[in-house]
């Protein structure tokens, strides 16, 4: 059977970073990272044309692995439950077509990375987008990770992408903190319990990364988020955290410094903090 590695929110960003990253590991034929063995890289997203075009890069990167574009709005209702079907019936189909594959699953390595965030004032901020920031980053989160388990081989790799807004609440981002502490929170509690099926779970906690998720969380008035860390480095060095079993991956010392810095002051000056010099908008 062959195996997946499967990325969501693949088409910008550190979605589309950690599938370059992947790319070249597959064609590396000196391994770099203790990671599981992947045949196909499915990659998960809304925005078809980005997807294509995202995936004939990595053909070019690496011409042996399959590369399969799905594009589909996560936040939809029955969309991962869809995605999940998909999945189950491939390795149905493989199992028929290979008897020593009938207990096996497909997933080998999952990148839960969707998500969105929206910058300002709580009362300012339109409810809609506030409850489209719950239902992604923590219903949809969730809901990945359930219907996605079965699925999950022994020894597979789980990253999830969180924050370093997940350490600390913060004024004038308010949701989005809430919802990445949610996030980490999930993904520490899972990484205990799926240890026994030999499953690595890590949690990504990045700081400020070169994306558009400045320019969508400012509806266009910020077109890049101040003091941004390359995306590549951060899947890169996300990725061999997790092979390496830590569950929590900050690449950078800067932010495991404010990661400190938020425990040193706790929650109540930190969103003050947050609140008064950190304003995005």
């Amino acid at each position: 059977m062959n195996k997946i590695a499967l990325i969501s929110g693949a088409s910008s960003g550190i979605g589309a970073s950690f599938a370059k990253s992947l790319a070249s590991h597959a064609a590396a034929k000196k391994k770099r990272l203790a990671l599981p063995q992947f045949d196909e890289l499915w990659l998960v997203a809304r925005r078809l044309d980005r997807l294509q075009s995202l995936a004939a890069e990595l053909r070019r990167i690496a011409p042996e692995l399959i590369i399969r574009p799905v594009a589909t709005d996560l936040g939809s209702p029955g969309s991962i439950h869809d995605l999940s079907q998909e999945l189950q019936a491939y390795s149905q189909d493989t199992a028929a077509q290979d008897t020593a594959a009938q207990n096996a699953v497909p997933i080998s390595i999952f990148i839960n990375n969707a998500g969105c965030g929206t910058y300002g004032d709580f009362d300012k901020t339109d409810i809609e987008r506030s409850l489209a920031q719950l239902d992604l980053n923590c219903r949809v989160y969730t809901e990945a990770l359930a219907r996605l388990s079965p699925l999950l081989d022994s020894g597979a790799v789980v990253i999830n992408t969180a924050s370093l807004a997940a350490f600390a609440p913060l004024g004038g981002f308010a949701v989005y903190a809430a919802t990445k502490a949610y996030c980490l929170s999930l993904s520490v509690g899972l990484a205990a319990e799926w240890k026994s099926r030999g499953i690595r779970v890590c949690a990504l906690c990045p700081g400020p990364v070169k994306s558009e998720f400045a320019m969508v969380a400012s509806e266009g008035a910020i077109k890049e988020v101040r003091h941004g860390w390359s995306a590549d480095k951060t899947a890169e060095l996300s990725l061999r955290d997790a092979a390496k079993g830590r569950q929590i991956s900050m690449p950078r010392f800067v932010w495991r410094f404010r990661r400190f810095a938020g425990w040193l002051f706790g929650l109540e000056l930190s969103a003050a903090f947050a609140n008064r010099f950190m304003r995005r908008t």
